[in-house]
Formats: C-alpha cells, sequence, structure tokens
C-alpha cells in the first residue's frame, strides 16, 4: 500500500498540471496553459488522511497561492516596497507553518508565487486581477485529481479530530513555542535572509531577478544549516544538468499537445524524486520551468537559461552565507553569555 502511495502523489501532480496545459490549448488560450500551471502546486498540499481533508486542504493553498500572486503584482507596482513585504509574509508564514503543524512544502510556493507576481508587469490593477483568474484553472484540476487519488487510495470521507486540532491558536502556539523554543527568532532569521534576497531581486529585476527570491526560499527550506548546504550543492549541481536537458527539449520546438505531455512527465518525476534525492529532482524542475515560459512568449533558450542559472546560483549561495553567518554569530553570543556568567560565579 505504500508503494502504491508513494507513486500515486506525483501521478496526481501530473493529472493536475495536465488539466490547465490541455484545456489552454482547446480553449487557443496559452495564458490558461502557462498561468494555470501554477495555479496546479495547489495539489501538493495533498495527504493521505481523508477526502474532505484533502479538498480542504488543496481548496486552502489555492486561494493562498492566488492571494500570493495578486500580493506580488501589486507590490510591483511599488517595487521598493518588495523587500519589506517579503520579510513579513515570510516571517508569518513561518510561524503558522509551525503552529499549525503544515506539512511540507508547506509555505515555499506561497512565496514562488509571490515572486511570480512580482515578475509580472501590470500597466492597471484590473489586469492583476485578470491574469489571477487563469489560476483557478490548476486550482479546478488540483482539486479534481485529489479527489480521484484519495478514492483510488480508499481514503476515508472524514477522519477523525486529533487533540491537537481541537486546540485553540493560543494552545497550538505554547505547545509550538515549548517544542521549537527557538522558533521565533529562525522565523526572524529567514525572513532578514529572503528580505535581503528580495531586496537583490530588485536590483536585477529587469533580468528575472525574481528567480533569486525563489531559490533562496527553496535552499531555505530544509530549515537546518547541514540540510542548507547540502540543498544548495544540490541546486546548483542539478540546475546545471536541468538547463542543459532544457535546452534541448527548447531546441526541439516541440509542438503544444508534446510540449504538454513532456511538462506531465517532467512534473511526475520532480515530485517521485523530491523526497527521494534533491538534486535529481531539480534535472527535471528547471527544463519544466523553462518550458513553460516559452508557451506563448518568445523567450528563446539562450535567453533564458544564463538568467535562470545566475538566479539559481546567487539565490542559494546567499542564503547559504547569510544563514551561516547568523548561525555562527548566535553561537558566539551563546559562548560570550557562558563566559561571563561563570567569570561571574567565579
Amino acid at each position: 500500500m505504500k508503494d502504491k502511495r508513494t507513486i500515486l502523489r506525483p501521478l496526481g501532480s501530473g493529472f493536475a498540471m495536465g488539466v490547465p496545459l490541455f484545456l489552454g490549448i482547446v480553449m487557443k488560450d496559452s495564458s490558461i496553459s502557462s498561468v494555470g500551471a501554477m495555479g496546479a502546486f495547489s495539489y501538493l498540499a495533498f495527504q493521505h488522511i481523508s477526502i474532505m481533508y484533502n479538498v480542504k486542504a488543496i481548496l486552502l493553498h489555492g486561494v493562498a497561492l492566488i492571494g500570493a500572486f495578486i500580493l506580488g503584482a501589486l507590490t510591483a507596482l511599488v517595487p521598493w516596497s518588495a523587500p519589506f513585504v517579503i520579510g513579513c509574509l515570510s516571517y508569518s508564514a513561518f510561524l503558522l507553518s509551525k503552529i499549525y503543524r503544515i506539512p511540507k512544502p508547506d509555505y515555499f510556493f506561497i512565496l514562488m508565487l509571490y515572486a511570480t507576481g512580482f515578475n509580472f508587469h501590470a500597466v492597471v490593477v484590473a489586469d492583476i486581477f485578470h491574469h489571477s483568474l487563469y489560476l483557478l484553472y490548476g486550482l479546478a484540476g488540483s482539486i479534481i485529481s485529489g479527489l480521484l487519488i484519495s478514492l483510488i487510495e480508499h481514503l476515508p470521507l472524514h477522519s477523525q479530530s486529533t487533540e491537537f486540532q481541537k486546540l485553540t491558536f493560543k494552545e497550538k502556539y505554547d505547545l509550538a513555542l515549548y517544542r521549537q523554543p527557538e522558533m521565533v527568532l529562525k522565523a526572524l532569521h529567514f525572513s532578514i535572509i529572503l528580505f535581503v534576497a528580495t531586496y537583490v531581486a530588485f536590483l536585477l529585476r529587469e533580468s528575472n531577478g525574481y528567480w533569486i527570491l525563489i531559490s533562496a526560499a527553496a535552499v531555505l527550506a530544509r530549515e537546518h544549516m547541514d540540510k542548507i548546504k547540502s540543498r544548495t550543492i544540490g541546486r546548483v549541481l542539478g540546475g546545471i544538468v536541468g538547463l542543459l536537458l532544457g535546452f534541448l527539449l527548447m531546441s526541439l520546438h516541440l509542438s503544444l499537445p508534446l510540449l504538454a505531455l513532456v511538462l506531465i512527465l517532467l512534473n511526475i518525476l520532480t515530485e517521485w524524486y523530491m523526497p527521494l534525492n534533491y538534486t535529481v529532482a531539480n534535472f527535471f524542475t528547471n527544463p519544466q520551468v523553462l518550458l513553460l515560459m516559452t508557451i506563448g512568449s518568445s523567450f528563446t533558450p539562450l535567453q533564458l537559461i544564463p538568467l535562470r542559472f545566475s538566479g539559481a546560483l546567487i539565490g542559494s549561495l546567499l542564503a547559504m552565507v547569510l544563514i551561516f553567518v547568523m548561525d555562527w554569530s548566535l553561537k558566539q553570543m551563546e559562548q560570550s553569555m557562558i563566559h561571563a556568567k561563570q567569570s561571574q560565579e567565579e
């Protein structure tokens, strides 16, 4: 049963993405395919719990993604405010994910959709809300896919409420703080790092600088220093192979139906390898991003690949260096306080 579940979750992710991709082809609207596919990330809230849990979780995740995209696009109208907005957003999202014990990928795709929205250059506010509606196609595909996979897995309609779910917000907060006393400080550290990453992205916004923010957020998702180092190496090495694969696929000039099938396959492989090997998962993530960006656009491989790689490299290394400096500084402060206390006792 465990092997079956391992296979079905990635297949469900591919199906969720396939809905907006093929709807865009049938309706001859490239925005449904390119933007709607990002709405399909709503499916990643799927858990092996119950049918109603998955419907609610996917719906809430989708609404959060749409809200983040709109917020990012609105921020782009006042671009200097982006570092402050992302700082507040990441701080709040980190704490809420710990308080409510939201499973991975928790808030990562919310930050990603914020960054994507920030890269959307709207002339008027109405364009932002109109463009964000395309995400609903991906959300719809995610709900349908979540229902199908839940039924195939024979999940119950409802699940019994756990003792944790019955707690009030204050009780959940106290429990999270008791289990992770460093939670608030870590949230502050991560928000500062993403503040810096977003400021750099703002400076390089004409060169798709938002990839710096996405890469920094992806690396920080592992939270612990050793895992962050490993994730940084994996993102860079996986990015090199992935971009080469993306260049090859883009050079083939595939028809839209074939492109959709390739994107679905890449999405399934990404979700399959993500919990197994982050480096290998990036072999498939990068070509997926590149191919999505070519739908309905005039981008060429030689334009996109250097921007994507530099964004991944700068964002990953920036996050790793900053978290190392903060971690080292905290340890130095702790040692100084211990020495000071020992001196007073003597």
